[in-house]
């Protein structure tokens, strides 16, 4: 943390959020506030600062300054078209902390992440009151009112999308190779099976039969963006509700948060996984099947919010596959949490003593995915 150019001196840190990839933890400092003239430990003119210290996994993110190479590109960008528009760009996008001069490397100043022992670690401002929510969480504003976060969630990542539709080259780097390609994730599937690494094939046959009979679907949008029907964009590629903060005042979505996987691809995947994220009726791991759904009416609230941003962005085809990209993203993610589960979990964290854990969490996808198909003429 001491390698960043941080204000004031540490206090502690606490681990923070609910990823499954990175370890990220609430940073406290303090400081003596450059208007106060008494200088005393009392806490007269001592304020606290609030900042995000993460270390990125390497080991899944085995580009790491390629990551945050994107990250810094598309953070600068979205700040210009923010203040453009009269926004706060310190609440409205993620602000990037940059490293310090160590003294032995000359480069090592100005840069936005830090080596400290083979790891890799950045460090963010505290957006604060603000909050991502989790599934079925209800947000009241200050002002009383009630808030549509789904909406908003849907809204904001189509602003995201939006935003950064004139990003000036380069391209942005493929930091997670494949890491759309839903045909690859199928390839990879099987060769997990083929493998059987934890011999937990047996477990599983019912999911990975239903996985396999569901293999061409894979390809219908990959080959509508190799047609041109599609056209690529820059999108967020894990956009789960609680990667949307939201403002505790006026109930909006404020700033879109987790930007490891930003890269270009087919623009309504990320449509397609909000609706997996946001519409579920139970937790993403939930071992009751019979819980385990979605909803029809969140889905119209994420299809009129990202309908009322991205309207001048998407095309006709695009919105005719929008129902098609949900299910196809719950179909995908299954496989993921399947494969990973067959490979002995080398992904996905998973709680300790629970070995079935990545198989839980597929089931959640794969039933969702068949109750998509069922209602696919709603």
């Amino acid at each position: 943390f001491e390698r960043f150019e941080v204000q004031g001196f540490f206090i502690d840190g606490v681990p923070f959020g609910s990823g499954h990839i990175n370890d990220t933890y609430k940073v406290r400092t303090n400081f003596i506030n450059d208007n106060s003239s008494s200088g005393q430990d009392d806490g007269v003119g001592v304020k606290e600062r609030l900042y995000i210290l993460q270390r990125i996994n390497h080991e899944i993110f085995t580009r790491p300054v390629e990551v945050m190479e994107n990250i810094q590109r598309v953070t600068e960008h979205l700040r210009k078209k923010i203040i453009s528009r009269g926004g706060d760009p310190e609440r409205e996008t993620l602000t990037l902390i940059p490293t310090k001069d160590d003294g032995e490397d000359s480069k090592s100043k100005g840069k936005f992440h830090a080596v400290v022992d083979g790891n890799f670690w950045r460090v963010y401002d505290f957006i604060s009151d603000a909050r991502g929510y989790e599934i079925g969480e209800t947000a009241d504003t200050a002002s009383g009112s009630n808030t549509n976060i789904p909406r908003e969630v849907a809204a904001s990542f189509a602003r995201f999308q939006c935003d950064l539709a004139d990003l000036p080259p380069p391209r942005l780097h493929e930091t997670i190779p494949k890491f759309g390609d839903a045909g690859y994730r199928f390839q990879q599937l099987e060769d997990a099976l083929a493998a059987d690494a934890k011999s937990r094939a047996a477990t599983c046959s019912e999911e990975i039969r239903f996985c396999m009979e569901r293999k061409s679907d894979a390809s219908l949008l990959s080959n509508l963006l190799k047609d041109g029907t599609m056209s690529e964009r820059i999108i967020h590629y894990d956009t789960k509700i609680n990667n949307i903060l939201i403002d505790d005042s006026t109930g909006r979505g404020l700033c879109v948060i987790d930007l490891d996987t930003v890269m270009p691809g087919i623009g309504i995947f990320d449509f397609g996984d909000t609706v997996r994220a946001a519409s579920a009726l139970s937790s993403e791991d939930e071992r009751d099947l019979c819980k385990v759904g979605f909803s029809m009416e969140v889905f119209e609230s994420l299809v009129d919010g990202y309908l009322s941003t991205a309207k001048d962005l998407v095309t006709e085809e695009e919105i005719d596959q929008l129902a098609f990209s949900a299910k196809l993203l719950c179909l995908i993610i299954g496989v993921r949490f399947l494969t990973d589960y067959l490979a002995g979990d080398v992904y996905f964290k998973t709680d300790a003593g629970r070995e079935e854990h990545n198989l839980d969490r597929a089931r959640t996808q794969l039933k969702m995915a068949a109750d998509m198909e069922e209602r696919y003429d709603e």
